[in-house]
């Protein structure tokens, strides 16, 4: 699981702290740029777009994170301030459903009812008890080991008010690596999800991606498509057919004559260090965690009509 650590950057040596912490306990820790403390001058309009940048910076972070964690140390006499930029970033992780945790209690200030309002969890300045919360809360046993799926499956969930821990286990889907149809990204769906059912692991819930590519309609090229299989024990699962941006042509004429797959042709060819494209053609603005996320989040808003 991912964590992003907020706060004010006057806390910078505390969230450092934090994030070892955090990584010693095995979750991957994200915090604020350090430089953000070095940046600001006198000049108040170029400030503000410098700020712009450090904010959107960090709720890119936030966007691929499981949870936050503000630090929220005593401040201008305030104890366990929590400034307007550290309340922002709280509001957008709270919209996304992923977990708020304050390393101290709500600070007496005239928006604590505001703070309190989108349910931050109080660590009483013990960060052992993230490990704690996890722990109790539902699993959700994936058919893939794969992080983009994990991520895809936990923020889909808790976006739809399910707030889980995923676990992963490998399992064949009796299909190409690469389906070339819904038809064969849905049985490839299918026969993964009987085999992770056969693993006869424990779990609340089990969950089935499956990525392909579909051609849609004859005059386009192929769009991306992904089938979700979402099961709560005893009580049914729902499926769900994606299909989401159209690839460029001139990226599937290289596939499979110079590259297996879409994802190595832009590690070869753009530098990638994941096997994504989305991001090169959709002006970085689309990618393939955040296309599935909202896959799975349409699947599981439907659970309570099963």
């Amino acid at each position: 699981m991912k964590i992003t650590i907020c706060g004010s950057m006057k806390f910078d040596e505390k969230m450092s702290e934090v994030k070892g912490r955090l990584e010693g306990m095995g979750y991957e820790v994200e915090k604020p740029n350090v430089a953000e403390v070095y940046t600001y001058g006198d000049d108040l309009d170029k400030n503000a777009d410098i700020k712009q940048g450090f904010i959107n910076e960090h709720f890119r972070k936030i966007d691929t994170s499981d949870a936050i964690l503000v630090v929220n140390e005593d401040k201008n006499g305030i104890e366990n301030y929590i400034g307007g930029n550290t309340l922002i970033e709280i509001a957008h992780a709270y919209t996304q459903g992923i977990e708020v945790f304050l390393l101290h209690p709500v600070p007496n200030v005239s928006y604590a009812d505001e703070i309190r309002g989108m349910h931050p969890i109080s660590l009483n300045g013990n960060t052992a008890e993230v490990a704690s919360y996890f722990e109790k809360l539902p699993l959700v046993r994936i058919s893939s080991e794969s992080p983009v799926k994990h991520l895809a499956v936990s923020r889909g969930l808790r976006k739809a008010g399910i707030r889980v821990r995923t676990e992963g286990v490998k399992v064949e889907s009796g299909v190409d690596e690469q389906p070339m149809s819904i038809e064969e990204s849905y049985e490839g769906a299918m026969i993964r999800h009987e085999n992770l059912i056969k693993t006869d692991k424990v779990a609340d819930y089990f969950v089935t991606i499956e990525s392909g590519q579909h051609l849609a309609h004859k005059n386009h090229s192929l769009f991306g498509c992904a089938v979700i299989i979402i099961e709560r024990v005893n009580q049914g699962r729902k499926i769900g057919i994606d299909l989401d941006v159209e690839f460029p042509r001139e990226m599937l004429d290289k596939v499979p004559s110079q590259y297996p797959d879409l994802g190595v042709l832009v590690q070869k060819e753009y530098g990638s260090k994941l096997k994504d494209p989305y991001p090169f053609f959709t002006n970085n603005q689309l990618t393939r965690a955040t296309l599935l996320e909202g896959a799975v989040y349409r699947v599981a808003v439907q659970l309570e009509a099963i």
